[in-house]
């Protein structure tokens, strides 16, 4: 496979040093919001998604870390004698939990 840039490096090097002199000027100039000789105004737009991702965080912590209508049925089958599992189902689980740890390492 060959693979051809054709000077697309080039074009956006020279515009991230574009706008890296556009901010270096705006910033002496007073900061955001502020027009240079050119009739360019500079300004700062926030995501959304940082809201977004807060109010997850909050819900991710009001959420019980475990679920304990499933523990207390657990453990009454238990003390009943009667929880089964196999060993299939065990190590079925065992290996998809070493997996999915394995593949969400950072």
């Amino acid at each position: 496979m060959k693979i051809e840039n054709n000077g697309k490096v080039q074009v956006l090097d020279h515009l991230v040093k574009s706008a890296n002199a556009n901010n270096a000027k705006s910033q002496k100039q007073g900061g955001v919001g502020q027009t240079d000789n050119q009739g360019i105004v500079d300004k700062v737009e926030l995501s959304t998604r940082k809201t977004e991702i807060e109010q997850l965080k909050e819900k991710v912590k009001a959420a019980p870390a475990t679920r304990q209508e499933k523990i207390d049925t657990i453990k009454q089958a238990i003390e009943n004698k009667t929880y089964n599992v196999s060993g299939e189902d065990v190590a079925r689980s065992i290996l998809k939990n070493q997996v999915l740890d394995e593949a969400l390492k950072p």
